[in-house]
């Protein structure tokens, strides 16, 4: 499923006969659940689940500003309401999302408790967007995660995709951009003629026992015509998230930390780079130059220091060049 297959059902029900309140149609004859797509009375967007009758939900409903979940006990439809139609895109995000996650569960424990987790996994994302804009320096270091997050995904299937998805942690600001049972990766975007980075901490090459540790430095250069967006990158990660039937919450999750919504990543969009190259460097390595806790004594912490990658070519483990 995707948005494409979504938009011509959303067209297909507005010539549906209205029943019981509301213009409907199944989603998929795929789904082993009983799921349709629905338009209320007053045009809302819905998703509608038709519980068997003899299967009981304690459930209560839940309303926010732009979003409601209502269990209707005299037909045993389970359905989620959009309320403000400017969301009808995330919305149709949340449905192909969960879709994925239920569309082979026969058992109807199990995907009415989706049907309910997914809903509240979502309203995050459905709320007024925070005025405050991040500066230039932050979604250039926010992209170039995305573009090594990108290339991680490309390498996945769907039985890694969401701890690929998960490991990504740049944005809750913890020791490594991303963390995995296996190794670190710290990501550092510089602009293409300088020739170092910023370490802004002690604790970014910080080695963990048993695993290894990569510096991923994304080179770019700021290009408004071949360049490309935050809001496109994104988009090309959803659409590579939905390939592999992941679950493409736990991105917008990440970016909510920094206030990042799909609804106001547009602001960011005179911000546009254009990849260069990326040089993954062996932090292992014996004499790779970090500075790291072990190696300062007690009174010194907070560390900030620059980089210089001019001399570090021994340690480049893979390059690749765009």
């Amino acid at each position: 499923m995707n948005a494409d297959f979504l938009s011509k059902k959303w067209a297909q029900i507005s010539i549906c006969k209205t029943m019981k309140g509301y213009k409907s149609i199944r989603v998929s004859s795929d789904c082993f659940s009983d799921i349709y797509l629905g338009i209320d009375e007053i045009g809302c967007h819905c998703l509608i689940l038709n519980l068997p009758k003899n299967h009981g939900v304690n459930f209560k409903t839940v309303k926010k500003e732009k979003i409601a979940i209502a269990l209707y006990p005299d037909t045993n439809y389970l359905i989620m309401t959009l309320l403000d139609e400017e969301y009808n895109n995330l919305f149709d995000d949340l449905i192909i999302s969960l879709f994925n996650s239920i569309k082979d569960i026969k058992e109807v424990v199990l995907y009415s408790k989706i049907f309910i987790q997914t809903f509240y996994k979502w309203i995050l994302f459905f709320t007024s967007d925070n005025n405050d804009r991040l500066p230039k320096d932050v979604i250039k270091g926010i992209w170039g995660e995305l573009i090594v997050l990108k290339e991680l995904i490309q390498d996945s299937d769907s039985y890694s995709i969401n701890n690929i998805l998960s490991g990504w942690t740049g944005p809750y600001d913890k020791g490594h951009d991303f963390i995995y049972n296996d190794k670190n990766i710290e990501v550092k975007t510089k602009d293409i003629k300088k020739v170092s980075v910023r370490l802004s901490s002690e604790h970014q090459l910080e080695v963990e026992s048993g695993k290894k540790l990569t510096l991923a430095v994304v080179s770019v250069d700021e290009d408004m015509e071949s360049g490309s967006s935050l809001r496109y990158l994104v988009l090309e990660i959803k659409k590579a998230v939905f390939e592999r039937f992941g679950d493409f919450s736990i991105i917008l999750k990440a970016l909510l930390q920094k206030g990042i919504t799909l609804k106001n990543i547009q602001e960011y969009n005179n911000y546009r780079f254009k990849l260069l190259n990326i040089y993954d460097y062996d932090c292992l390595e014996h004499g790779f130059p970090k500075i790291i806790t072990m190696n300062l004594p007690t009174s010194i912490s907070n560390v900030k220091y620059d980089l210089n990658l001019t001399s570090l070519s021994s340690y480049v483990v893979l390059k690749r060049e765009f």
